[in-house]
């Protein structure tokens, strides 16, 4: 073979011997490079295999994977453990308004080889909020993570903040009618939904075993209702998943639930206490006709020749706090009562028979029965939106848009109008574009100097931009905060809403909590606390919940809820829930210099009585009696609303009695429209009016008295809908409301530059007992 090579290369032309080009010999080497660059930055785990198999996801209700933007969804994870028993952490991750990753984490210990469920919660931000999954060992090392399109066949079904999701259970008959009856049809199709309606429907899979094991796992719900006449919905609510439903309802939700045939089942499980009245048994009528009264129906539900129906018997409301809405033969068949700060109907006859089926006006009896009313008004003078939903004179259509923009209001924080801005810009592209040729050109002569020149412009204009903003917008970190606290005298419960905007003057990665405060301490507490290195946050009090989150606007449209949140962002890569399988405070918020986030908090716990009362109706509509404030400090510009109406007291110093009969009242919803000026100004006008955060406040807690709705400026009450207490009100439940000058919330800070400077409102309602007169005695009226 050495013979022939030789010979070969003796005969005919030399092959060429010219070196390689640099390029082709530097390839191999970027490869080679990119490759070991990519070895580093992946984590080795992300090349090994996963610790466990993802089985099966599931987001929110029902088949199609239902979810509301803007509330808190549960998320079912079913896992098989691989060769090896895996015990570490699985975040449940889903982005915010504003795009940035928020992560739920959950503890998972699974056995190899075992199929197991695991639950998280997510808060998706947008319509187009994809889930992920990311597993991280015991010492918090990342071991892989599985997007949602690797994980969910069909993506989950979103529903807009601005509409309305009913959550049901059983065989309800014809609550599928409620988002085709009049009144509640938007001009326009929503993005999220083909259909034009503002209300969905969609069911819990108790057979699949998904139902919320936490009480904001409801969140997204407005109602729900429950037919327990299906023996799976029985099942459900005897145990904890039942527990959930309850603790939801205290928290402000509304449950409608049917008693026929298992009255008895109903009364003895975890829904029982709850109930405005007690189920006793069953009895016969000749015919629903009152239902017909109820619902506002043309139609007879038992026309001629109906045979006679069974209802329960529903007795104890006056015990129970109930109020009859609607009764037969002298028989409540339906009630509703409170129960904390949330409501209960409860209907005496099963809703799955076939006169119910039959009955056109079925879907009136439900809107009545679920207390259904607009979520924003029409205003056809108004420019729509892309999506159905209208921009009114202020720019915004629902009172969560107003806060927002009330709590980015800083007086210390100085704009520079846009059209400076463009002047200061056209200025700067002619000091580095023909400014400094002619200065080289005609004066210096020297045009090579445009090496010196020009960087020398850009660095002298650059500080001179950051110096007007650091006098302009400062060196102090600012902090908008809004408390609402509510206090039930009668059960003793309490709960409270804060938002707070914090104006950031560094590039910060925050650390964000609440810790609720007493409110009888008779020393004052500081409004925020700070969190040193390393120290460990503070937790609030025992016996105290905190769910602590992100605040956004329910609009359709860029940088809100309604429009896509898959946009650039400088929020960093993202933050997390903690502690573990909780969501109190908030991790690693990333907030750019000079840029603003908004958080919000909703809290739960007990509290003593914090005034005094000896009230009882007065006529119809009015009320007699004295309020005595027992705080050590004075409520200011106390109001005392009853049914439609409101009594304005005014300042209560510590200690003074007011008697509610020498106190001025007027229509409830009459005041609320005169407060609008105060914090919806006219387009065009007073764009400096610093907005009224209590005034606004009291139309979030008030919003659905009888007439807000009719002001072709009245605003939707979406988001906040929780807040609204007027369904209480219709239920003789007396309710002062005050602003105190305290935080009801301190805000926890990790990680903050400096002390900030917190411009704090705090409104304060108390829900206090109202004493009815005995039986046969009367109250003359005035």
């Amino acid at each position: 073979m050495i013979d022939h090579l030789s010979t070969s290369q003796s005969h005919g032309p030399r092959p060429s011997r010219r070196r390689p080009s640099r390029i082709v010999r530097t390839v191999p080497f970027l490869i080679a490079l990119a490759a070991l660059a990519a070895a580093a930055i992946v984590p080795t785990a992300a090349r090994a295999a996963m610790p466990v198999e993802i089985e099966n996801l599931r987001v929110g209700f029902g088949a199609d994977n239902v979810f509301k933007i803007g509330a808190w969804t549960p998320v079912w994870v079913q896992l098989k453990g691989g060769a090896d028993r895996f015990t570490g952490f699985m975040d449940v991750i889903a982005s915010d308004d504003d795009g940035i990753p928020t992560a739920f984490r959950q503890a998972v210990d699974l056995p190899a080889g075992e199929t197991r469920r695991f639950s998280g919660y997510i808060r998706p931000g947008g319509r187009d909020t994809d889930v992920t999954l990311r597993f991280f060992d015991e010492s918090g090392r990342w071991l892989g993570e599985r997007e949602q399109g690797r994980t969910m066949p069909m993506p989950p079904k979103s529903v807009m903040p601005y509409e309305s999701l009913i959550v049901i259970a059983g065989q309800p008959q014809g609550i599928d009618q409620i988002p085709t009856a009049a009144g509640f049809q938007q001009a326009g199709s929503t993005i999220a939904n083909s259909g034009d309606a503002e209300i969905v429907v969609t069911r819990l899979d108790i057979d699949g075993d998904r139902v919320p094991g936490r009480w904001y796992g409801f969140d997204g719900a407005q109602a729900v209702v429950l037919d327990t006449s299906d023996r799976a919905t029985l099942d459900m609510i005897d145990g904890l998943r039942g527990q959930a439903l309850v603790e939801w309802i205290k928290r402000g939700g509304h449950l409608v639930i049917s008693v026929g045939a298992n009255w008895q089942a109903v009364r003895d499980s975890v829904l029982g206490a709850a109930l405005p009245a007690v189920p006793a048994g069953q009895e016969r009528v000749q015919s629903l006709e009152a239902l017909d009264t109820f619902a506002g129906s043309s139609k007879s539900i038992t026309p001629p020749q109906t045979p006679r129906q069974m209802i329960t018997k529903l007795e104890q409301l006056d015990e129970r706090g109930g109020k009859a809405l609607s009764s037969v033969a002298n028989l409540p068949v339906v009630v509703r009562g409170a129960h904390g700060f949330g409501r209960v109907t409860l209907v005496g006859v099963d809703v799955d028979q076939k006169i119910f089926s039959d009955w056109p006006d079925r879907g009136l009896f439900w809107i009545r029965a679920l207390d259904l009313k607009r979520s924003r008004a029409d205003h056809a003078a108004s420019p729509a939106m892309p999506g159905g939903g209208r921009f009114y004179a202020s720019g915004v259509t629902d009172l969560a848009s107003q806060l927002r923009v009330a709590l980015e209001q800083f007086p210390r924080v100085k704009l520079i109008p846009f059209g400076w801005v463009a002047f200061l810009i056209f200025l700067y592209v002619l000091a580095i574009g023909p400014g400094d040729y002619l200065f080289l050109k005609r004066v210096v002569k020297r045009m090579e100097l445009t090496w010196i020149t020009f960087p020398a412009i850009v660095v002298v204009v650059s500080l001179l931009a950051y110096y007007a903003a650091y006098r302009l917008k400062g060196d102090d970190l600012l902090v908008n905060k809004i408390d609402v606290v509510d206090v039930d005298q009668v059960s003793g419960m309490t709960r409270g809403r804060s938002w707070a905007t914090l104006f950031s003057p560094q590039n910060r990665d925050y650390g964000i909590g609440f810790l609720p405060a007493p409110l009888d301490a008779a020393e004052s507490v500081a409004p925020a606390v700070l969190v040193g290195p390393g120290a460990e946050p503070p937790r609030p009090e025992p016996g105290t919940e905190v769910v602590t989150s992100w605040f956004s606007i329910p609009e359709n449209q860029f940088g809100a809820m309604g429009g896509a949140n898959r946009r650039f962002s400088f929020g960093g890569g993202g933050y997390s829930y903690e502690p573990v399988n909780s969501a109190e405070r908030l991790k690693n918020v990333r907030i750019p210099i000079w840029s603003t986030k908004t958080v919000t908090a909703r809290w739960f716990g007990s509290s003593g009585p914090l005034v005094e009362s000896d009230l009882q109706p007065y006529g119809a509509d009015r009320l007699a009696g004295t309020v005595v404030n027992r705080l050590g400090y004075p409520l200011e510009g106390a109001v005392l609303a009853f049914g439609k109406q409101v009594y304005t007291i005014g300042d209560i110093a510590p200690g003074q009695t007011i008697n509610v009969q020498l106190t001025d009242d007027r229509n409830l919803s009459g005041l609320l429209r005169e407060n609008e000026k105060n914090y919806l100004p006219e387009q065009g006008r007073d764009r400096d009016l610093k907005l009224d955060r209590a005034d606004l406040m009291l139309a979030v807690m008030f919003h659905d008295s009888e007439g807000s709705r009719t002001n072709e400026r009245a605003l939707g009450n979406s988001t906040l809908h929780d807040l609204d207490l007027t369904g209480q009100l219709a239920l003789q439940r007396p309710m002062l409301v005050a602003r105190i000058k305290r935080p009801a919330a301190r805000l926890a800070l990790e990680n903050a530059p400096s002390e900030p400077k917190v411009d704090q409102t705090t409104v304060l309602r108390i829900i206090l007992p109202l004493k009815h007169p005995k039986k046969g005695a009367s109250v003359a009226a005035r």
